[in-house]
């Protein structure tokens, strides 16, 4: 049995002997052979019956080891109850003589629910001082009735069942309590919701329910179970509901209502005719409340995801948007300029020299973005390293020669290697230009780029060192994050992202050694 199992049971009667045999049945030992007939004669005495000729009597294997208590009156039994559920051991059930000097059984019941409405009451009387009728209107539906006499194995059989009942309806309500602390999209919380609905459902004893939510000045389905999950079967109850009700509790022949207006939720129980247990209603209440609070958790995680994944788009536009204006912004300026000045020859052709880069720039940048994004593979062949290199230069001086940087570039003469051309033109690129801008506001003598070319058999190895200012440890420790731009006044913090990205797809590797006389980016790529 499970560590936090309550089998504690709670015996009020005012007849010691009635005690005592409760005493000896319901306590916790083993039983052999006397055991078995010293019952048989407790219950013959407890239950006014004659003892059978041949005992059959076995103590089942299935019953509880229960925790055992005892008191001779109401008032005291009130009191104990009252103790135990202040101290956070409440009775399971409780098992009450109708029959008592002082507070008779149903009065004593009306004070115990008072205190504890989640007890399992049985009453035991050989007298029928009651109708069920009155007892149901005094107490409510969840109770047992029992008349004397009935057998020793029948009062283990009634216990047993009464605490497997107090504790699924605990275990069931813890349930209830977290659902409403889980995180989780809405289709696992409707798996987890309909779960738990069945079960509220056959704790108030009914088969069909359903779960609405009012939109606008209608309801609409949520979760349903049995008849209730045909689509055509909820409207017509839709229909039927009171525009105005005393409680927020209704109940009709066929069908109870629960409604929480404060989050427009609607629970439709089929009962067919009988009441709902009304001890056990305010599961429904407790469901509907933690079922309210996932489905609005949900909502607001949600709408709060969504909108960091707007502004996460957002600001990624934002910065790309700045950068490609910054690389493509000298077009529109140029055309003017040309316009302004078509006679002069050498200047219109060398602003269309300027606008031709500046075109080839923007749509670099743009095949970057693309790329990294789509995370494409490589494509690689065999071309003269020599050649790119001297293309990359040429690309470089128009903006290197603007900011008095000078570029040294070396690569044996002859250097063929197998890459993706087009991803190494752009990776060796952004290098440059991020050497580039750690120049920026700086006061650098003679500030200088060298890009070197190598290849030793096994592998290429790049080199793009500078004599700048070094990087802060900070931006070393997010160097190749996407969106990082440590220290810039521009810049989208994708280059060095990308230059990871594309190192990667060559089954490369990339060193980065920075101090305050300078920074070098060291590549080693596979030659074959």
């Amino acid at each position: 049995m499970e560590k936090n199992f309550n089998t504690r049971i709670l015996v009020i009667d005012d007849d010691e002997n009635v005690r005592s045999c409760f005493r000896e049945i319901l306590r916790s030992r083993e039983f052999d052979r006397e055991d078995v007939l010293r019952l048989e004669e407790l219950g013959a005495t407890l239950f006014n019956s004659n003892m059978p000729k041949t005992s059959k009597l076995k103590r089942s294997s299935a019953t509880f080891n229960f925790e055992y208590a005892e008191a001779a009156n109401g008032r005291q039994g009130y009191e104990m109850v009252k103790q135990a559920f202040e101290e956070g051991k409440p009775f399971a059930a409780v098992f009450v003589d109708m029959r008592m000097p002082g507070w008779d059984g149903l009065e004593t019941v009306q004070h115990l629910r008072q205190t504890d409405s989640r007890l399992e009451i049985i009453f035991v009387t050989a007298y029928s001082d009651y109708s069920i009728e009155e007892i149901v209107t005094a107490v409510g539906t969840n109770v047992s009735y029992h008349c004397k006499p009935f057998s020793v194995e029948e009062i283990e059989q009634i216990a047993t069942k009464a605490v497997y009942e107090w504790n699924k309806t605990r275990n069931l309500e813890d349930l209830i309590k977290i659902i409403s602390q889980i995180r989780g999209s809405h289709w696992e919380m409707d798996a987890l919701l309909n779960n738990i609905l069945v079960q509220v459902a056959y704790m108030v004893g009914t088969h069909s329910a359903l779960i609405a939510m009012k939109k606008n000045s209608h309801y609409e389905k949520i979760l349903a179970i049995g008849n209730l999950s045909d689509d055509k079967n909820p409207e017509k109850y839709f229909s039927d509901i009171p525009e105005k009700l005393e409680s927020d509790v209704y109940q009709n022949r066929e069908f109870a209502y629960f409604l929480m207006d404060e989050f427009g939720i609607l629970a439709v129980f089929e009962k067919s005719g009988k009441p709902l247990n009304n001890e056990r209603i305010y599961l429904v209440r407790l469901f509907l409340e933690q079922a309210a609070q996932a489905i609005r958790n949900i909502d607001l995680q949600e709408a709060l995801i969504k909108s960091e994944k707007m502004s996460a788009v957002g600001e990624a536009a934002g910065i790309i948007v700045h950068d490609l204006k910054n690389t493509i912004g000298f077009i529109e300026p140029a055309i003017e300029l040309i316009e302004e000045n078509i006679e002069n020859k050498k200047l219109v052709l060398e602003l269309l020299g300027g606008i031709k880069g500046a075109a080839r720039a923007g749509i670099a940048f743009v095949i970057d973005i693309l790329d990294f994004t789509a995370n494409k593979k490589v494509t690689k062949a065999i071309i003269s390293a020599n050649g790119l290199l001297q293309e990359i230069q040429n690309q470089a001086d128009v903006m290197l020669k603007k900011s008095n940087i000078q570029l040294k570039v070396e690569c044996p003469p002859g250097t063929d290697i197998f890459v993706d051309r087009n991803k190494l033109y752009r990776l060796i690129s952004n290098l440059i230009k991020n050497a580039m801008e750690s120049f920026q506001s700086m006061n650098i003598s003679n500030p200088e780029i060298k890009l070197t070319l190598s290849v030793d058999g096994e592998n290429i190895f790049i080199k793009v060192c500078d004599n700048g200012p070094g990087m802060p440890t900070a931006a070393m420790n997010k160097l190749f994050e996407a969106f990082s731009s440590h220290g810039k006044r521009c810049g989208t913090g994708l280059g060095l992202a990308i230059v990871k990205q594309f190192v990667d797809a060559h089954d490369g590797k990339i060193e980065v050694k920075s101090s305050d006389s300078g920074t070098c980016f060291i590549i080693s790529l596979p030659a074959k």
